[in-house]
């Protein structure tokens, strides 16, 4: 599974991955009159704000717009890189880890590290593939020759059935999907989640026919499948012919799954179904041989994440349909190996996500053979940029910093008046048993040591050896114990999250670099910037998904009546106050964003106590940084995108409306009754 919401993660930054490992010119696809179409439909909807930078600087108040005038600096003198779809935050951490670890791979590639067979020297010789672009310019698509010949032979539904393991394992497209995690109502053991294809543009509404910009993107789809078809082999008749099927496929069952605001909630993804009961949704294909070839056993029970799709289910895989599927099935195989393939492959694929995002150029050669490498060793990665960049002392000083954040909020429990004795009882227990996890993991995964790379087989054969050996290890884990020592994001990461299946929180060490976290900033800095961002993270576990579950991840209900109605109550006012927040010239999703927005208000005012109780307290460091942290420059096109479907509130809002419901603010920075930024007291939201 790609999409973060669907694996129960709950993560600082925005949701949406981007791809940026190329991109092409429109003019090579013939599409520059669609884009431009798209781009002028994109402005009139966004109504973006056209006054020159330098001159909001110059008007901006601390007391009007607390992000505008701090960043005020920052925002006019900084350009948007050609190459880049937004900057600043998280995707700046992100861009320095790649950076560092990418010149590093390159020396040990030059020094000879891949004569070693350990880990790392393994990941060196995967990277040397990689970045040899001129021998994947030669190959071409011969090394996925043969899977098309496989794919074109497979001619009706019984066909397909036989040969679905295979497909599975060799990453053909398939019309399911599988991920592993907590049973919800056991969550001492792994469960499988069974869901509809990943679509490959970010959102269902991209596919509605009431969406203005459908037509538009639908087109570019259909477009850049059928440049692929072409790059390998078909005539532009046939790959048009092939394409048009393909997309006419995936809007069909697109439209069948969960929306953006549904996936926020994960407790909706957890649906329990006996092998009858799932076998029942179709007559078509038999879901139980398809678990038994692909995971080796039928499980007792699975989870069904969009039970319409599944519902829906010989409506859309039927013999009268398997034409359309077959299409399907090809051309999203082509389009999923081209990463893998030559330049023009690499640039081909990615025309529609630039198109969508409003990325102007192609991202660098450096930046795509990063992100082969990271997909395939992504943990062997992580512990090295964090064994080498990060280290032991760094990793005590923020495990000390999230140990003091956890008494606080202990503290903000305990001293609240709404709680029952009952309920507070068991929110303590699940503050003390919240599994910490900061940096790094201090092992790496026994199954990292098989991933062994042949030099004399071509990149392709390589990351499929490597994705079957992870596929079945994950496999090899159902029904087994759940650890929740073990990591669910690699230390190289950007970003933090809170895993409510296991009561995790995981502070990576990608993500504790300046400005969230620098040893030389002064306490009440760090405390605005990673301070909050730890107390955020553990409010989830006290959002209304995290509030479903108990010490160890059980969907249970350890709630009095009265206090969860209370505590539903004061949800609904997050959810009103955001609703009636303007950006971008509409008005936000409260809903689909009140557990990131809980979230933000919550650790911000447990980190606010933690500075205030440092000998050296400055509370206008405080809030600067917390409005440092989170600056950002984005195309219009993928902020309109993030509007759409991330569960985080806009960069901008994040910070105005975090810090204008907090009362210290407002003696801080003297804000009073007329300033844009105030929010009468009796209005301000606020859980503890």
């Amino acid at each position: 599974m790609k999409k973060i919401k669907k694996l129960g993660l709950i993560t600082l930054g925005a949701a949406v991955m981007i791809s940026a490992s190329g991109c092409t010119d429109a003019s090579n696809n013939g599409d520059v009159n669609n884009i431009n179409e798209a781009k002028a439909i994109e402005e009139k909807t966004i109504q973006t704000d056209k006054t020159d930078a330098t001159d909001k600087a110059a008007e901006a108040r601390l007391q009007d717009d607390f992000y505008e005038a701090v960043n005020a600096k920052w925002l006019a003198s900084t350009e948007l890189p050609a190459d880049k779809v937004i900057i600043g935050g998280l995707v700046d951490l992100d861009t320095n880890v790649k950076n560092l670890v990418t010149a590093d791979m390159a020396k040990m590639a030059a020094e000879g590290r891949d004569k070693a067979d350990d880990e790392i020297g393994n990941m060196i010789k995967f990277y040397k593939l990689a970045a040899d672009r001129e021998k994947l310019g030669k190959e071409g698509y011969e090394v996925i020759k043969a899977d098309i010949e496989k794919i074109k032979s497979i001619n009706s539904l019984a066909d397909f059935a036989k040969n679905q393991k295979e497909l599975y394992f060799e990453g053909l497209a398939l019309p399911f999907s599988l991920t592993l995690l907590s049973d919800m109502k056991d969550a001492t053991k792994h469960a499988l989640y069974l869901e509809a294809p990943i679509p490959t543009m970010p959102d269902k509404s991209y596919y509605a026919p009431e969406n203005p910009q459908s037509e538009i993107f639908l087109g570019l789809y259909k477009q850049m499948l059928s440049d692929l078809l072409v790059m390998v082999g078909e005539t532009e008749k046939e790959a048009d012919r092939i394409a048009g099927e393909a997309v006419d496929f995936e809007k069909e069952f697109v439209l069948n799954t969960l929306s953006p605001a549904e996936y926020s909630n994960i407790e909706a993804f957890y649906n329990p179904k006996t092998i009858d009961e799932l076998k029942a949704y179709s007559n078509n294909i038999d879901l139980e041989k398809f678990l038994v070839d692909v995971v080796g056993k039928a499980p007792k029970q699975i989870s069904v994440m969009s039970v319409k799709y599944f519902e829906n289910l010989d409506n859309l895989i039927n013999e009268k349909n398997w034409e359309k599927m077959k299409s399907w099935t090809y051309a999203n195989f082509v389009l999923k190996s081209a990463p893998l393939l030559s330049d023009d492959f690499v640039k081909t694929s990615t025309q529609l996500s630039r198109a969508i995002a409003g990325q102007e150029q192609a991202a660098s050669t450096d930046e795509t053979v990063h992100n082969i490498v990271n997909s395939a060793f992504q943990y062997v990665v992580g512990n090295y940029y964090a064994e080498t960049y990060f280290g032991a002392e760094a990793k005590q000083d923020v495990t000390d910093m999230v140990e003091s954040m956890i008494g606080i909020y202990k503290d903000k429990l305990l001293s609240n008046d709404w709680m029952s004795e009952e309920t507070k009882k068991e929110a303590i227990k699940k503050l003390d048993n919240m599994k910490i996890h900061v940096g790094y993991s201090d092992k790496l995964e026994d199954m990292y040591s098989l991933l062994k790379v042949d030099e004399n087989k071509t990149l392709f054969e390589n990351n499929r050896f490597i994705r079957t050996i992870k596929t079945k290890n994950d496999f090899a884990k159902l029904d087994q114990p759940v650890d929740r020592d073990e990591w669910r994001m690699s230390a190289n990461t950007a970003n933090m999250t809170y895993q409510p299946l296991t009561n995790t929180i995981t502070f990576p060490a990608g993500s504790l670099q300046a400005p969230f976290y620098d040893k030389n900033q002064s306490a009440s800095q760090n405390y605005g910037g990673i301070g909050a961002v730890i107390a955020h993270e553990i409010s989830h576990g006290f959002d209304p998904n995290g509030a479903k579950y108990d010490e160890v991840g059980n969907m249970v209900n350890w709630w009095t009546e009265e206090d969860y109605k209370k505590y539903e109550e004061k949800g609904q006012a997050f959810i009103d106050q955001y609703s009636k927040v303007e950006y971008l010239g509409q008005k936000l999703n409260g809903e689909q964003t009140v557990t990131e927005n809980i979230s933000d208000i919550a650790g911000l005012m447990v980190a606010l106590e933690a500075a205030k109780q440092s000998p050296d307290a400055n509370l206008k460091e405080f809030y600067q940084s917390w409005a440092t942290i989170w600056r950002q420059k984005a195309r219009p096109e993928l902020e309109q995108l993030l509007l759409t479907i991330d569960a985080h509130a806009p960069n901008k809002v994040r910070v105005n409306v975090g810090v204008a419901n907090t009362d210290d603010f407002y003696s801080t920075f003297d804000v009073k009754e007329g300033d844009a930024m105030y929010i009468a007291p009796e209005d301000r939201v606020r859980l503890w």
